[in-house]
């Protein structure tokens, strides 16, 4: 062997070593233990109900400049406007017809944090899930934390809620082991440390219903209040949880094998679900499932990532009562948290 190529083998017996510590590094050092996860395949997305069809794209836009980052809606009894939760600790009461102003939006009432998941109750209170307080009875003006922890857990991530008739309040925690700041870490770790919990206002106490969920997200209760759905953003499928009947307490599978990732979770009026969809699954999406170690690289990345790398054409997709989908609107734009018929 030639002098030459003694030093070209020896730079690359170097970089070799060097990128083997590097890697050995990353992987000793990182804040996640990425579990491998087996997912079906993605549905047809150029044909069929998921074709992209631009729908939203006519969408009448409200608010514009004056609701940053709404996560959630909840549409007041009357259905004359709707409050939303902001990424300024705002919330928010969007007019939507003539009566208080078409498009007014007022600043109804400051909860500070970051509110997510939003309901109106029974006496025309407004639930919320805010990350670092808990869960909230909100008045206008008035702000009490109804409770911040469940068996024995502090909450780190309190997400969608729905409240009944009655007023007691189902809501999940997307996970128990990652703070708000690092949520990108229960994302892209892909184990099941979500919950499903119950709270009974008349006894303040909270109960937890299921374990060991994939980030759960959005939840609804049905028409008849006899079963809940609720979303698990990672594995792009809603289940249903059954309160009521021969099958109470049972867990089986709603939706599953959605076109994007699920977020919010909405019941109209006439008994069908409205689920907000943050994106379609990219080609990245697809790598980091397939390739947990991938997930190592993304996390530590994550501060410069642009989320429009991960999400495109966000949407929302309706859904009868039995699970199937009836009808799909989607956007150019990624990151649609929610919506519903009014």
């Amino acid at each position: 062997m030639g002098e030459g190529h003694v030093k070209n083998a020896s730079l690359l017996a170097v970089l070799c070593l060097a990128s083997a510590a590097s890697w050995n590094y990353l992987l000793r050092t990182s804040e996640i233990d990425p579990a491998p996860i087996n997912l079906v395949p993605s549905p047809p997305m150029n044909d069929g109900i998921y074709a992209p069809n631009g729908r939203l794209e006519k969408a009448e836009k409200i608010g514009l400049g004056l609701v940053h980052g709404p996560e959630d809606i909840a549409l007041d009894r009357e259905k004359k406007s709707f409050f939303t939760g902001c990424e300024d600790g705002w919330i928010k009461r969007v007019w939507i017809d003539g009566s208080g102003g078409e498009g007014r939006v007022e600043n109804w009432t400051f909860v500070g944090g970051r509110p997510l998941g939003v309901v109106v109750g029974p006496n025309q209170e407004v639930i919320v899930c805010e990350l670092f307080k808990g869960l909230l009875n909100v008045t206008k003006d008035n702000v009490e934390v109804l409770c911040n922890e469940a068996d024995g857990l502090k909450f780190k991530m309190v997400d969608g809620v729905d409240v009944t008739k009655e007023g007691v309040i189902y809501f999940t925690e997307a996970t128990y082991k990652h703070s708000p700041a690092k949520f990108e870490l229960a994302i892209f770790e892909y184990r099941p440390h979500g919950r499903l919990i119950k709270y009974d206002p008349t006894t303040k106490t909270a109960t937890v219903l299921l374990k060991d969920l994939y980030f759960s997200n959005g939840v609804a209760l049905s028409a008849q209040e006899d079963f809940l759905v609720f979303c698990e953003t990672v594995v792009f499928r809603c289940r249903k949880y059954w309160l009521k009947g021969e099958k109470s307490g049972k867990v089986e599978t709603f939706i599953e094998n959605l076109p994007g990732v699920p977020d919010n979770i909405i019941i109209d009026e006439e008994g069908s679900f409205w689920i907000g969809l943050l994106g379609r699954k990219t080609l990245i999406w697809e790598m980091i499932i397939k390739y947990p170690t991938l997930r190592h690289v993304l996390v530590r990345m994550w501060s410069i990532i642009n989320p429009h790398v991960l999400f495109k054409r966000g949407a929302i997709l309706n859904v009868n009562g039995n699970g199937e989908a009836i009808a799909f609107f989607d956007s150019n734009r990624p990151l649609i948290s929610g919506g519903v018929k009014v």
